[in-house]
């Protein structure tokens, strides 16, 4: 867990030195923390052995995330310096005080929610399908 967690904190603060340092939001954008909170969220579906595993694991996955997020939105609302974190694409047209509050309740409500719920489906999956290997072989 601690690698992930340093893994998706490490690529926010990346991601924020390419955009204030004036690289194309176009290649920005590639450095995604989102793509490797869904790989946590994918890796501790597998080797969580109970939901509450899971539950805390999809709450410690975004809390860096949100952390990043905020701290950036804070400092575009802060120095008026507009940052890909608040790109048209990414705040769908809401102000900077919106955005910067809507991350910071999402990260604490409904986004851990939703990949304890992803991670549900895919242990839930996974542990159907060991389930009839097992007894197939049997």
């Amino acid at each position: 867990m601690k690698w992930f967690i340093v893994a998706i904190a490490a690529m926010g603060v990346v991601r924020f030195i390419l955009d204030a340092g004036g690289v194309s939001k176009d290649v920005v954008k590639f450095f995604s923390m989102s793509v490797l909170v869904l790989a946590g969220w994918l890796y501790f579906a597998f080797t969580s052995t109970t939901h509450k595993e899971r539950l805390k694991a999809a709450y410690l996955l975004v809390m860096p995330y949100m952390a990043i997020e905020v701290l950036a939105l804070g400092y575009t609302w802060a120095s008026g310096h507009q940052t890909i974190f608040h790109a048209r694409e990414y705040s769908f047209g809401a102000s900077i005080a919106v955005h910067t509050i809507g991350h910071f309740v999402g990260g604490l409500t409904w986004e851990p929610l939703f990949g304890f719920v992803v991670m549900e489906i895919v242990w839930g999956i996974y542990a159907a399908g060991r389930y009839v290997f097992k007894h197939a072989v049997a």
